[in-house]
């Protein structure tokens, strides 16, 4: 008893070294207010965010406080400074996000898709972080525009407070809370809560960038067609935003790899007829090989450089006759700084690197033939190099 009287105590003492700037939100089931920080001297830190939640809600604040104060990084959600609870009501104090929301974002932006491009990759991130990071996994359960913080540094994840964890063998949620426009039909009392529900809501963010306004009902029986919707972005939305959650992107991780393959394909087709892309070049061929045969190839060359590789360190390890004549310093340069770095890069050029451009957007930005350039760009500088260092050695 002394001991929860001291902790409450404490608690207080705590609340009571913040000044309020600004009420941002007063509600029945929550308050969040903008504070700062008074120390004994006066001086002030700040801003910060202070919630008070009503009984039964921010329970995820306390788990992500707790890993936070574990060393678990979660980049894309708010550094949490205080979690306590006072008078039944969860006290949680947190970073102020700087930036603007999704929603203001998507109201300046001239090009809606670039928007696509910069924000959404980070924001699948984000809502990875929460099903990946945290065991059992957290369910946001009210992504909309207005709870996704942009900035330069990126996507922040903000108000978590009906975020809950998942349950294995749970059969519905206990609060069916959300913004209806984003939320899936689980969350009103059909069904538990998984991750696929934040899918579903990406899925409708995602047309929510696109078309520059909320989901509606008539937008699912067009299949999400609409104005500023490329169809290869609609498939996303679609197999997103499913009913059915068996039937959905099974997370957040596959609706990422799914969108930057979409994206890709648009990017095709905006780009201007190139000599690559009219089908004239020899290498036009191959966007058409299957993936299995693609994915043989690979191991192939991965095994032809391994050999190679091998071979390297054998002959700096065992030299022959003529390579022990050499100095010392040469022969390792000549392997480690030449032979070696050409072997990756040329084996690098040869991968059929269809399944790495999906998931590297750097690399999905660049042709076939400016990685080319770029990679004999390297060998030639290689190359320089090491006829300088032959000079040198006198070989």
């Amino acid at each position: 008893m002394e001991d929860e009287l001291s902790n409450y105590l404490s608690a207080l003492d705590r609340d009571g070294c913040y000044r309020v700037d600004a009420t941002l939100k007063d509600g029945r089931l929550e308050t969040t207010q903008r504070v700062y920080f008074v120390g004994e001297n006066g001086a002030e830190l700040g801003p910060f965010v202070r919630k008070y939640l009503a009984p039964g809600l921010g329970g995820a604040y306390e788990r992500i406080f707790a890993a936070q104060r574990d060393g678990v990084r979660l980049p894309h959600l708010p550094r949490i400074v205080e979690c306590h609870r006072q008078d039944e009501r969860l006290v949680v104090v947190m970073e102020h996000v700087a930036g603007e929301t999704l929603a203001d974002a998507a109201a300046a932006a001239t090009d809606r898709l670039d928007l696509v491009r910069r924000v959404f990759p980070d924001l699948c991130d984000a809502v990875s972080e929460l099903h990946e990071l945290l065991d059992p996994p957290v369910i946001h359960r009210d992504l909309k525009p207005g709870n996704v913080m942009v900035s330069a540094a990126g996507v922040t994840l903000i108000d978590l407070g009906i975020a809950r964890t998942w349950r294995e063998g749970g059969e519905q949620d206990t609060t069916h809370f959300g913004t209806r426009a984003y939320a899936p039909p689980e969350q009103f009392g059909f069904g538990q809560t998984d991750v696929t529900s934040d899918v579903y809501a990406l899925g409708m963010l995602l047309f929510f960038c696109l078309a520059g306004r909320d989901p509606a009902a008539a937008d699912r029986e067009r299949g999400f067609a609409a104005d500023g919707v490329p169809e290869g972005l609609r498939d996303v939305i679609a197999h997103a935003a499913e009913l059915d959650p068996a039937r959905r992107l099974p997370s957040a991780r596959a609706f990422k790899e799914a969108l930057l393959a979409a994206l890709g394909e648009k990017d095709r087709e905006a780009e201007p007829p190139t000599f690559e892309a009219s089908g004239t070049s020899p290498l036009a061929w191959l966007s058409r090989v299957p993936g299995w045969v693609g994915v043989a190839w690979n191991v192939l060359v991965a095994a032809a450089c391994a050999l190679l590789l091998i071979g390297c360190v054998g002959a700096m390890l065992y030299p022959n006759a003529e390579l022990a004549t050499w100095p010392t310093w040469y022969l390792l340069y000549a392997y480690l700084a030449f032979a070696m770095p050409v072997i990756l890069v040329v084996s690098y050029l040869l991968l059929d690197r269809r399944p790495l451009r999906r998931r590297v957007p750097a690399l999905a930005r660049l042709t076939v033939r400016q990685e080319a350039l770029r990679g004999l760009l390297v060998l030639l500088v290689v190359f320089a190099a090491w006829v300088v260092a032959a000079m040198a050695a006198g070989v």
